[in-house]
């Protein structure tokens, strides 16, 4: 490159030039100041990459050349491209708005993992702005407007061109209020309000795409990789701190103790997997469901060491 050209982000990422702002390297200091008395018209950017480097100095390793020239793109852009004004006025209004800049790219670009443990919900805000409710033993993982989730979540509030990914399926928002189900079973994802468009994605990456309108509900299935829609039934009930359940086969009880609870589920006999079970408990007292439930069935049902239920 001809070193008359060279732009302020090219200076900023320079080893030699960033050798001389931070006074490491007594040849590079010579280097650059026999350049700029060769080019006396250029040291209003020399001045302008000594004062941006300095308030990126907090990163050791310096900015990335991508990162740099998206900085400048933005404060050329933002201050119209006017490099006639004072060089105090420029470099003060770029210096800050770098700082904006430089802390947006740092946000974006970080992730953020929260998780919910046995028997317990979460609260979780995104950045921008929407809630999500994390159910029992799941996880939530974002990156700027990319969310991947394991386990369940309820998802509300204004979402702005959210992505949702699990690992069957791709969800995309626009303002809505849906619950995603992903366990190692099945995919579910219910939508209450807005839209979604769902997609299928990974291990099931030929299921294709269906549009949900609000009350509508699908299931991906992990053995056909199918999506198809379903009664929603009570399947939100979790975020309103409790268990319900409404003609359901205890085989997905059991599972939901399994998934949520941390419990080790064993079937002496698999008729009972597909009994129908309905009844209600609060979301943090399993006690009362394994009651019922060992009420309903004659005692087939008991709780042993190790957090094992077994099913006679």
């Amino acid at each position: 490159m001809d070193q008359e050209q060279y732009t302020v982000a090219d200076l900023m990422t320079n080893p030699s030039f960033r050798a001389w702002a931070s006074q490491s390297d007594e040849q590079a200091r010579a280097h650059w100041e026999q350049w700029l008395a060769a080019h006396p018209d250029r040291r209003e950017d020399v001045n302008t990459a000594f004062t941006l480097l300095s308030i990126l100095k907090e990163n050791e390793s310096g900015p990335a050349h991508e990162d740099i020239l998206e900085m400048q793109e933005r404060f050329d852009t933002a201050l119209g491209h006017h490099r006639r004004i004072s060089m105090y006025r420029w470099t003060a209004a770029a210096a800050s708005l770098l700082l904006l800049v430089a802390t947006g790219l740092l946000l974006n670009n970080r992730s953020t993992t929260i998780h919910a443990g046995i028997a317990m919900t979460k609260e979780v805000k995104l950045p921008d702005g929407s809630k999500v409710l994390l159910n029992s033993n799941s996880t939530l993982q974002y990156k700027g407007h990319e969310v991947w989730i394991e386990g369940e979540a309820y998802f509300s509030g204004e979402h702005h061109d959210l992505k949702v990914h699990t690992g069957g399926l791709d969800v995309a928002v626009l303002g809505t209020a849906f619950n995603i189900y992903s366990r190692r079973q099945h995919i579910e994802v219910l939508l209450e309000s807005g839209k979604v468009n769902v997609t299928g994605a990974g291990w099931a990456k030929n299921a294709g795409t269906l549009h949900l309108t609000p009350g509508e509900m699908i299931r991906l299935d992990a053995t056909t990789k199918k999506m198809e829609r379903i009664n929603p039934a009570s399947f939100t009930s979790w975020k309103n701190g409790r268990l319900i359940f409404k003609d359901t086969p205890l085989y997905k009880v059991a599972a939901i103790l399994e998934e949520n609870y941390g419990f080790h589920v064993q079937w002496k006999s698999t008729k009972l997997q597909m009994e129908r079970f309905s009844g209600s408990c609060p979301l943090n007292n399993t006690d009362i469901l394994l009651a019922a439930i060992r009420s309903v069935y004659n005692d087939q049902l008991s709780v042993q060491a190790n957090h094992t239920i077994v099913f006679e």
